[in-house]
């Protein structure tokens, strides 16, 4: 466990772009200040210790948040149960974790009302236009969340 605090844990299929990002925005705004919640990340489908992506780590540094010392980790049931929140980048994301885990389906979230689309293996540009959608994401639950 990083710490005694809740956790919001958030979810991507690799944990190399999208979840460490929202991560990383999570932090980089505030929230883990704002909300109580120790910010982490996870992947449904990936290897520990995998670094996040060059364009991921670029395009989080421009809208704000580094990323540079990000290690992927797979997401465990463990995990899960003790996360007080669970976001998912895409409704399909959020499907399969109910279904996995569905004592944990109450605590589970999608980021925003539309998918954040992979863009692992994209360029820069794509990369950006997914962090922007993402720290935008991420604002909205931090204002929820911190209301």
């Amino acid at each position: 466990k990083v710490s005694n605090m809740d956790q919001i844990v958030f979810i991507c299929t690799g944990n190399t772009c999208r979840s460490p990002m929202a991560e990383g925005f999570f932090r980089a705004l505030g929230g883990e200040e704002k909300t109580g919640l120790a910010a982490l990340s996870a992947g449904m489908y990936t290897s520990d210790g995998l670094p996040a992506s060059g364009n991921a780590v670029t395009a989080a540094a421009e809208l704000g948040a580094d990323i540079t010392s990000h290690r992927s980790r797979m997401l465990t049931p463990e995990l899960a149960r003790e996360a007080k929140y669970l976001v998912c980048m895409t409704g399909a994301q959020y499907d399969n974790l109910c279904a996995a885990l569905p004592d944990c389906a109450d605590k589970v979230f999608t980021l925003t009302p539309a998918d954040v689309s992979d863009p692992f293996g994209g360029d820069l540009e794509i990369y950006r236009r997914a962090a922007a959608e993402i720290k935008a994401g991420v604002q909205s639950i931090i204002g929820r969340l911190a209301g």
